[in-house]
């Protein structure tokens, strides 16, 4: 409880629902860590529901990434969900889901690099690699590869 939840404490009601209100932001977040980072399930709750949620919660992600930046399913063709899984299980949402599929793609590159797909994802990221590379000198287009 913080010092301000002490603060307003005026009677025994009022401590009441205050720790109610912490043991029930405590367990929402135990949910939630279970349903976005695979954490486990809570007492009273069923892992296996859990875990069909959590599959959902990913799938739904994972549909709006593709939603937002169509060429991802289409380049890495089935690769595309096997690695979004991976890549969800260790990044939780943040920033938004434009922000999420631009990281995917960036993370996709790394975690992928010998993959048939991933010259034409490289280019899809840095377009201007190609662009500028045909202005340099041969040297310095080297280096910007």
């Amino acid at each position: 409880m913080s010092e301000l939840d002490e603060y307003l404490i005026r009677d025994r009601a009022d401590a009441e629902l205050a720790l109610a209100r912490h043991q029930l932001a405590a367990r929402q977040e135990q949910l939630l860590a279970a349903l976005v980072a695979g954490g486990p399930a809570p007492a009273g709750f069923d892992p296996a529901q859990l875990r069909t949620q959590a599959e959902g919660l990913i799938a739904k992600r994972r549909e709006t990434v593709g939603h937002l930046m169509p060429e991802l399913p289409e380049l890495l063709g089935t690769d595309f969900a096997p690695l979004f899984r991976r890549y969800a299980a260790d990044h939780p949402l943040t920033g938004g889901y434009r922000a999420d599929a631009r990281t995917f793609a960036g993370w996709a590159l790394d975690a992928a690099p010998t993959a048939p797909w991933h010259p034409a994802l490289h280019h899809l990221l840095h377009p201007a690699t190609r662009r500028w590379a045909r202005l340099l000198p041969r040297r310095a287009a080297k280096a910007h590869r």
